[in-house]
């Protein structure tokens, strides 16, 4: 379960480390009190995207951790353990957050991306948002919550993996005919890019020191020039060159010496420059002597060069590019040679692809059709107890035998209500009010915890839209789903806050010209006061504190 959050430096949070318990955790305040910060904080460490824009004004950096205590054989451990992540029993979940929109993330303290927060996630929280009613409008999200409900997912996966083999036959299928059954014309184009390729012979070229030789060539009487100056300057000029009145300085210094021994190591100095300058002339005088001022050579490398541009300009290439060019193009060309045989096999392998892939569609929708019934009939027995006393919800399940494969199934998936008896089921967004369809979504929600083995569920006012007595058997569903894994559940409902085992409030307050939340574990005296406040405003008669007082009585 989730031990506690620290944060620093996000939005209205200056600093804020907040421990929980288990059980149902309730969160209240007023509106914009900044309850929704904490679940903007989770997401963040469950690896949402940063912005930037989140930060709290004048700061340059916001840090958020999530401390997890995890069960020693459950699915988080083990996706710790495979992913060497581990750190026994704890999961420790960091996020940074610069003020010029980078982040960085880590797991029990070894740096990770985004994707692996997302993965580990799914171990450990599942956050229920206050827009899911209208999730549920849409078809994908539909087949969504139906296959989380499966008894398992094999059947799913499976046909997942018929599909993508299925669809790299074609792909290639797709490739070999770029789209057309005839390919005489690429085959043409490809054998005459091959043969001037050839034909320009220049694959055994290097093209950098093509172009180093050939700036070589271009500068090379200036080369010879300057290095002919230098060479006379330094040591071929006997009456005037650097070395030669190096030694004579050299043997002066050696009389120097003679008479006064503090002169020795200036004299040897003296010496050694006169001989590291007549090597260095040595080794120049052979250098350029082998430079050769060739115009013929000088003109082969710039056809050389200019062949080699004019191809990849052609080919819309770098000229770096064109060895590598050159072996795709026979090996599309074989490809294509080949195509003809190739097509005859591969022809055949999609029917057979597709032919086990219908096998797994259909497998996988019968499991769907039984897990439909069974989910409907959860929903409905919920509906009854959200105030909807002839709701019904009708999930069907139609197979599409002529669609071509998709990746989950054949099957098209819609979920029919009715909160009318004697009234056909139709689909929800043509039936349902505003305030059914939270009510929907939130049977649905309640249904689908069942199943879900994830540690700890957040509900972030999934109860809006209902009230009185509906609102109390929400709080009790909410409780119960508590009764073996936590639950956090953000409500303004007294009614569904009473249920709570431990009760938060959520509070803003100025200092100094800015805004900071508070949060405050209330203790049993303030957490009747602030139910009472739920019940009845700001001025609290004995009654509604009376009230209060019952209800959180009645929920222990």
């Amino acid at each position: 379960m989730l031990k506690s959050i620290d944060i620093n430096g996000l939005a209205v949070v200056d600093q804020l480390t907040l421990e929980l318990g288990g059980g149902m955790t309730a969160l209240t305040g007023e509106t914009g009190a900044g309850k929704s910060i904490l679940l903007t904080a989770m997401k963040l460490c469950l690896g949402e995207r940063a912005d930037a824009g989140l930060l709290r004004p004048g700061v340059q950096k916001a840090d958020i951790t999530l401390d997890f205590s995890i069960d020693s054989s459950g699915p988080a451990k083990n996706w710790l353990q495979e992913n060497d992540l581990d750190d026994e029993n704890e999961c420790l979940i960091q996020r940074s957050v610069n003020a010029d929109g980078r982040s960085r993330a880590s797991i029990n303290g070894t740096a990770v991306n985004l994707k692996t927060l997302q993965q580990l996630s799914e171990h450990l929280i599942c956050i229920y948002g206050q827009h899911a009613h209208l999730d549920l409008l849409l078809p994908a999200k539909q087949g969504q919550l139906l296959d989380a409900s499966l008894p398992s997912t094999q059947d799913l996966l499976s046909c997942r993996a018929r599909y993508e083999c299925w669809k790299a036959l074609n792909d290639e299928l797709l490739s070999l005919t770029n789209g057309n059954e005839n390919n005489d014309s690429e085959k043409q184009l490809l054998k005459y890019q091959i043969d001037e390729i050839e034909l320009a012979d220049i694959l055994q070229l290097n093209y950098d020191e093509l172009v180093q030789e050939h700036a070589n060539a271009s500068n090379m009487r200036k080369i010879i020039e300057i290095a002919e100056t230098q060479i006379n300057t330094l040591y071929e000029d006997e009456s005037h060159a650097i070395h030669t009145q190096l030694s004579r300085a050299s043997h002066e210094l050696e009389l120097l010496t003679a008479l006064s021994p503090a002169f020795l190591t200036i004299s040897e100095q003296i010496k050694g420059a006169s001989i590291q300058i007549q090597e260095a002339c040595i080794d120049l005088r052979r250098q350029v002597d082998q430079q050769d001022d060739d115009p013929q050579r000088l003109a082969v490398l710039d056809r050389q060069l200019g062949v080699v541009h004019e191809l990849a300009r052609k080919l819309h290439i770098d000229p770096q590019q064109l060895n590598d060019k050159y072996n795709e193009l026979v090996e599309r060309l074989n490809a294509l040679e080949k195509r003809n045989e190739r097509l005859a096999g591969i022809q055949q392998e999609i029917k057979d692809a597709q032919k086990r892939y219908e096998e797994d569609a259909k497998t996988l929708h019968q499991l769907r059709v039984k897990t439909a019934s069974e989910l409907s009939k959860s929903i409905t027995k919920i509906l009854t107890t959200l105030g909807l006393p002839d709701g019904r919800m009708d999930i069907q399940v139609n197979y599409c035998s002529e669609d071509k494969p998709q990746r989950n199934g054949l099957d098209s998936i819609a979920f029919l209500v009715t909160t009318n008896p004697g009234m056909p089921a139709s689909p929800i967004g043509k039936v349902a009010s505003g305030g059914e369809l939270s009510r929907i979504s939130l049977a649905i929600q309640v249904v689908a915890t069942q199943s879900n083995v994830v540690p700890t569920l957040v509900f972030d006012e999934v109860d809006a839209g209902i009230g009185g007595g509906v609102a109390e058997t929400v709080g009790m569903s909410l409780r119960g789903i508590a009764s073996d894994r936590q639950v956090l559940c953000v409500t303004h409902l007294p009614q569904v806050a009473a249920q709570g085992h431990q009760h938060l409030f959520v509070s803003k307050n100025k200092d100094h010209e800015q805004t900071k939340i508070q949060i405050d574990l209330l203790d049993a005296q303030h957490r009747v006061k602030e139910i009472a406040r739920m019940l009845g405003g700001l001025e609290m008669s004995d009654k509604t504190i009376a009230h209060a007082q019952e209800m959180v009585e009645k929920a222990i």
